[in-house]
């Protein structure tokens, strides 16, 4: 199976493209003629460059800052109940509606002129080329109303590009519904997979690898119909229908979700990455192989152009490269989500009560492949050596002796023997690590430490893989109930369960909870459950006045073998108020258009 990327190119050519946001989707006067670039094959090419860079990939380089920014900031996980931020860089609240915008008409101004234009070139390239770049261009539109919905509800839907008239007025458009948003990306998305089946030959020339195909439409539709339905089923119509779905649409929507996802499973294209048959291993490997048939599209990078700071942020402390550590640090109640290999719950802090480990890894012993792939635990092997992680010590007297100070804190106990205090990578203020657990998903275990440093990261961001395809079409399946579509979900389902270790399911597994849980597992740190808790309307029962525990280890010094304890990660209460189930409409966009409504409870 060919590896579908995204390609990030910085076009000179094409900056003017992004040089006109003022109003909604405004054409700029052209500096270059439309012949010098949709007269030619390179100028297309050139122009997709800047297209794709543009998509609102949720990526390494996501965070509450924006896109494409590099820097130790908020990661969608640090919201969501996955990890903490680390300890210097700690988040006190989950937001304010506020910081994970994505209201970019500039984007849609530069879709909808190249739709609206290549049209008039058509007699200059073969068929195939023709609805191949069609398609890929209606893919990409909507990529982008897809953010942008999934975070304010009802956007104003442009299908062509705003010509200035001098006339403000006329440039000025209001909000359509939710419904009618999703309706428009999921007509989109069947012209993307019609138009890239026509071009198919194009599309599967080596020439062409940096680009989406059906299957990626298929993909996209996938996850937003299941958001449509969920928004259907969980959410409130508000403002008119500018927010919310009426109930009575939410099978339909699910159904939706579940035929595009049938058609991905159908075409026998993409298969579970099973390379390595020591589980957890594989999973951990799934995310860095090249060539992986689990793949369906990703974002790729490269040194010097759009490398990442992955590593240098999430490496535990003793890692560590140029400074930085542990930016993502799961809390106990995330580590509890896993299970053992018998079916039974993790209830790691229940299991250590009352009982010292020779090894504090052996408590992780058993587990579903995906923890271990996941997640780095106190002693666990990585790159090659046990990762140090350990809050204290118990002295003699039964007392602890903590220290947040560095690693080469040492005790001399009343034996005369030496022990360091704390473990090399935490816990504590100057490793990061507030949790006891460290994430290690994407993590380059192969990258030299010297190279351990800012935008220096380059392995690739899973955007659409089959894993999650499989959890759409299952979620939508027991969402509508139909017993023919949870049979062949079951399938799917078993065989995650199956590369995980686990006990397969009968068809009495197959409900909501179960498939949510297994979901939160499988996609961990992959920018999902943030929206996820969103579309159910589960985060502000969540997080209410919700606080996170870590679980760490220390060695007793009487008998040298180790106990846990938990405590509070941080001292923060965390609050979801109901108002952030939408982004904030931006203030500097309903200056410039009264048209534009907020969105609930802003006002």
């Amino acid at each position: 199976m060919k590896k579908i990327y995204i390609v990030l190119m910085f076009l000179s050519v094409l900056i003017l493209f992004d040089s006109c946001d003022d109003m909604l989707d405004v054409t700029p006067k052209n500096v270059i003629t439309d012949e010098q670039i949709f007269g030619s094959e390179s100028g297309i090419r050139a122009y997709f460059a800047t297209l794709y860079s543009n998509l609102p990939v949720e990526d390494f380089r996501f965070g509450k800052s924006g896109f494409d920014k590099n820097g130790n900031q908020t990661y969608l996980a640090n919201v969501s109940g996955e990890a903490m931020a680390n300890a210097n860089n700690d988040v006190s609240s989950l937001g304010d509606g506020t910081w994970w915008g994505a209201w970019d008409y500039g984007r849609v101004r530069r879709v909808n002129y190249f739709l609206q234009t290549l049209p008039k070139y058509k007699a200059n390239y073969s068929e195939d080329q023709f609805n191949a770049w069609m398609g890929e261009a209606c893919f990409i539109r909507a990529y982008y109303y897809f953010a942008m919905v999934k975070r304010y509800g009802g956007v104003p839907v442009l299908k062509e590009p705003q010509e200035w008239t001098g006339d403000v007025e006329v440039l000025k458009a209001s909000r359509d519904t939710e419904k009618d948003c999703y309706d428009f990306i999921a007509g989109d998305l069947d012209l993307a997979a019609e138009y890239m089946k026509k071009g198919a030959a194009i599309l599967n020339d080596s020439k062409y690898s940096a680009r989406a195909n059906e299957y990626v439409a298929y993909a996209l539709k996938s996850r937003a119909m299941l958001y449509a339905g969920s928004i259907a089923r969980y959410g409130r119509v508000d403002l008119d229908g500018v927010v919310g779905i009426e109930s009575s649409f939410a099978d339909h929507y699910f159904e939706l979700a579940f035929l595009a996802a049938k058609k991905i499973v159908d075409s026998e294209k993409y298969f579970l990455y099973r390379k390595n048959t020591d589980k957890e291993k594989n999973f951990s490997e799934l995310f860095l192989a090249e060539n992986s048939p689990e793949n369906i599209l990703i974002k790729d990078y490269q040194l010097k152009l759009n490398a990442h700071s992955w590593d240098i942020y999430c490496i535990p402390y003793q890692y560590r490269g140029e400074g930085y550590a542990s930016s993502l640090n799961p809390p106990l109640e995330f580590a509890n989500l896993f299970e053992r290999k018998d079916g039974s719950p993790a209830n790691f802090d229940q299991l250590a009560t009352g009982t010292k480990f020779d090894d504090p890894a052996d408590l992780f012993k058993d587990m579903d492949a995906r923890f271990g792939g996941s997640i780095i635990y106190p002693n666990a092997v990585f790159k090659g050596t046990n990762a140090s992680i350990q809050k204290g010590l118990i002295r003699e007297n039964g007392s602890k002796l903590e220290s947040a100070v560095n690693d080469t804190i040492k005790y001399v106990s009343e034996s005369g023997k030496t022990y360091y205090v704390v473990g090399k990578s935490g816990v504590g203020k100057f490793s990061g690590n507030m949790t006891g657990f460290i994430a290690k998903k994407y993590l380059n275990e192969s990258m030299p430490q010297s190279e351990i440093k800012e935008n220096y990261s380059t392995q690739h961001w899973i955007e659409f893989r089959l894993a999650e395809i499989y959890l759409n079409a299952a979620e939508a399946a027991v969402e509508t109930g139909r017993q023919e579509y949870k049979s062949e979900a079951l399938v799917w389902m078993n065989d995650l369960r199956d590369r995980a270790g686990l006990k397969t399911w009968d068809l009495t597994a197959m409900t909501v909870d179960n498939i949510r849980h297994e979901r939160r597992v499988e996609l961990a740190f992959e920018s999902h459950a943030y929206w996820d808790l969103r579309r159910w309307r589960l985060a502000d029962k969540m997080f209410e006045a919700k606080r996170f525990f870590g679980f760490y280890p220390y060695l007793d010094v009487r008998d040298d073998k180790y106990v846990f304890d938990t405590g509070f990660a941080n001292g923060y209460y965390y609050t979801f108020d109901p108002k952030m189930y939408y982004e904030r409409i931006p203030e500097s966009e309903r200056s410039k258009n009264n048209k534009l409504v907020q969105n609930p409870l802003y006002n």
